[in-house]
C-alpha cells in the first residue's frame, strides 16, 4: 500500500531535470498538479529536513544530501571505481575535461567528472542530468541502445533527417562527436561502453573547445575508443 505523502515527497525530486535546478513554488505546484498550498508544506518538511534547499531569490533546488546519498547506490559506485583510472589517463593524455555517464530512461546522468587544468575548459558537473537530444553522448546512447523512444527523446522538437545515417556512422567508427550542440564553441567526442550482456548503459566522453578538440580528432578518438574497449572488458564484455 501506497503511503501517498511520501510518494508526493518522491514526486518533487522529479521535478528537477538540468534544465530545471532551480523551481518557483509556483512551477513545482504546476508539474505536480497539486494546491500551492501542499506543494508548500511538502517542501518546508524537505527544506527541514535537509534534502531540498530554499534558495534567497525564493526558488528551491535539491540539496547535496541528495548527491551523498546518491553516491552510496553500490552499481554506481562500482562503475566509478572502475572507470576512474581510466578517465584519469584519458584527461592527463587530451588535456581536456572527461566524464563518465549513465544512461537514465531519455535522459544521462553524469557520474563521474576528471576536469581539464585549462583556464578554457567545459563545465561538467557530477550529477548533472541531461537530455540525449543534442551531444555526443546523447548519440551514442541511440546509436548502440535499441530500447530508446526517439519520439520522447525529442520530444516536441523534430529530429534530423539525417539521424538514421548518422547513428549508423557513429556504429561504424565506433565514436561520436559534436560541435556547439549544447554550448556555442564547445565540442565533444564520446564512446559506448558494454556490459556482460552486451548492453551500452554507460558511456565516456571528452569535451573542450571546439579549437582545441578539432586539431586533434583523430588522436582523441583513438585514446577514447582504446579507454572504453578496456573499460568495456572490465564490465565483462568480450
Amino acid at each position: 500500500m501506497l503511503i501517498r505523502s511520501v510518494v508526493r515527497a518522491f514526486a518533487v525530486f522529479d521535478c528537477f531535470d538540468g534544465d530545471n535546478k532551480s523551481l518557483t513554488l509556483h512551477q513545482i505546484s504546476q508539474k505536480l498538479d497539486l494546491p500551492k498550498s501542499t506543494v508548500f508544506r511538502l517542501l518546508n518538511t524537505l527544506v527541514e529536513i535537509g534534502f531540498i534547499h530554499h534558495q534567497e531569490d525564493q526558488n528551491y533546488c535539491m540539496s547535496l544530501k541528495v548527491l551523498r546519498l546518491a553516491n552510496l547506490v553500490p552499481s554506481t559506485l562500482g562503475i566509478r571505481d572502475v572507470a576512474k583510472p581510466e578517465l584519469r589517463e584519458l584527461a592527463k593524455k587530451t588535456g581536456e575535461t572527461v566524464s563518465l555517464s549513465m544512461l537514465d530512461g531519455q535522459e544521462r546522468l553524469v557520474l563521474d567528472v576528471m576536469e581539464s587544468s585549462s583556464r578554457l575548459r567545459s563545465i561538467v558537473r557530477v550529477g548533472e542530468v541531461v537530455k540525449l537530444q543534442s551531444g555526443a553522448v546523447g548519440r551514442v546512447f541511440m546509436a548502440f541502445q535499441p530500447n530508446l523512444n526517439f519520439d520522447e527523446i525529442f520530444n516536441d522538437a523534430q529530429a534530423p533527417d539525417n539521424l538514421d545515417a548518422e547513428l549508423a556512422e557513429i556504429r561504424k567508427v565506433g565514436y561520436a562527436c559534436s560541435v556547439g550542440d549544447r554550448l556555442e564553441g564547445a565540442s565533444g567526442m564520446a564512446a559506448p561502453l558494454f556490459d556482460l550482456e552486451g548492453e551500452c548503459n554507460y558511456c565516456i566522453s571528452v569535451a573542450g573547445p571546439a579549437v582545441r578538440i578539432s586539431e586533434r580528432q583523430d588522436e582523441f578518438a583513438t585514446l577514447l575508443t582504446a579507454s572504453a574497449t578496456r573499460l568495456s572488458a572490465h564490465l565483462g564484455n568480450a
